[in-house]
């Protein structure tokens, strides 16, 4: 709701918000504003902090991610029909990260591009490994509109 929890010593001394995720329904983690003895739990999708007033929610703004799948003819990914591009979330003012296959991905890949998935950037590892690559939301629409159009004109004069 944007309004943060006052937490006051000895008992409260951590106040808790949630962090954004980018692929939640709402694009923010489960953890609800409170007050709590202790810190976030290690890995938890929480934000902690000890001043008050602290603990308001980001603002977030949806946009949206091309999905992909794998084709067993070409050994390479197609991009999915633009119904079926993911929502996905960001924090306001940000530009959204997407997935995009990577020149090594292969079909084990799969659930990488496929959905909520898509949204967010790539792991370090996938990166390296060259089966992921993550790009701004805004490249990947336009990706997603330039493709279709490209394949029309070549259809059209060819």
């Amino acid at each position: 709701d944007g309004e943060s929890v006052t937490c006051t010593e000895p008992n409260n001394k951590f106040c808790l918000g949630p962090i954004l995720d980018a692929t939640a329904e709402n694009g923010l983690s489960s953890q609800e504003q409170a007050c709590s003895a202790t810190e976030c739990a290690e890995g938890a999708a929480c934000a902690e902090c000890k001043t008050a007033d602290c603990n308001v929610s980001p603002a977030v703004a949806n946009y949206t991610c091309s999905t992909y799948s794998f084709n067993t003819t070409t050994s390479k990914y197609d991009v999915g029909a633009a119904a079926d591009d993911a929502t996905c979330w960001k924090a306001v003012g940000d530009h959204g990260a997407c997935k995009t296959p990577g020149s090594a991905a292969g079909a084990d890949n799969s659930t990488l591009f496929v959905t909520t998935a898509t949204c967010g950037g790539c792991s370090a590892a996938d990166v390296t490994a060259n089966i992921c690559v993550t790009v701004s939301s805004a490249r990947a629409a336009g990706v997603a509109l330039v493709l279709p159009l490209l394949a029309f004109l070549l259809h059209a004069f060819f």
